[in-house]
C-alpha cells in the first residue's frame, strides 16, 4: 500500500477500500496564510489600477486601457515574485508564527503599494500626476528585497523557529 492512501474502517465483505488520503485529493491543504499570500498577490495590482481609475476620474489625467493593463502587469512583476518567495517559505513553516513570518515579503508590499497608490488616486501630485504609477513599483521592490532578507535573516538564525 502506498504512503499516500488508507484503509477505510469497515471494509465490506469481499475485499478492502484504499481511499486516497486528504494531502492526494488537496482537500485541507491550504493555511489561512496561504489564502492571504493569493489574495495579496492580485491586490497590488488593483488597488493600481483602482487608483488610476479615481485619478482619471478627479480630471488629473486621461488613462486609456493600455494604462491600466500597464498599470496592472507593472505591479504584477512586483507581487508575483513577492508570492512565489512566500509561497517557499511557507511550505517550510510548521507554526503559526513561522507562517506570518513567512507571507512577510507579499504582505508588506501590498500594504505599502495599495495604500499609496489609493491616497494618491484622492490627493494626486500636482507636478506629475501619474508618476508614481511608474515610480512606486521601483520602491516597492527595493522594500521587497528587504523584507526577504530579514525573513531569511530570522529563518537561518533561528529567531522564531519553523514550528510553535
Amino acid at each position: 500500500m502506498c504512503s499516500f492512501m488508507r484503509r477505510s474502517g469497515n471494509p465490506p465483505a469481499g475485499g478492502i477500500i484504499i481511499e486516497p488520503d486528504a494531502y492526494l485529493t488537496g482537500a485541507g491543504i491550504m493555511t489561512t496564510q496561504g489564502k492571504l499570500n493569493l489574495l495579496a498577490a492580485i491586490l497590488l495590482p488593483s488597488a493600481a489600477v483602482l487608483g488610476a481609475a479615481i485619478a482619471t476620474s478627479n480630471g488629473v489625467f486621461n488613462a486609456y486601457t493600455d494604462t491600466y493593463l500597464f498599470i496592472f502587469a507593472l505591479n504584477c512583476v512586483i507581487t508575483l515574485p513577492a508570492a512565489l518567495l512566500s509561497g517557499l517559505f511557507l511550505r517550510r513553516s510548521l507554526g503559526t508564527k513561522s507562517r506570518w513570518i513567512a507571507i512577510l515579503p507579499t504582505l508588506v508590499p501590498v500594504s505599502i503599494g495599495s495604500v499609496w497608490y489609493l491616497w494618491r488616486g484622492i490627493s494626486p501630485a500636482v507636478v506629475a500626476p501619474g508618476a508614481e504609477y511608474i515610480g512606486a513599483p521601483q520602491y516597492l521592490l527595493v522594500i521587497l528585497l528587504a523584507v526577504t532578507f530579514l525573513v531569511l535573516l530570522i529563518r537561518v538564525t533561528g529567531i522564531v523557529p519553523r514550528t510553535d
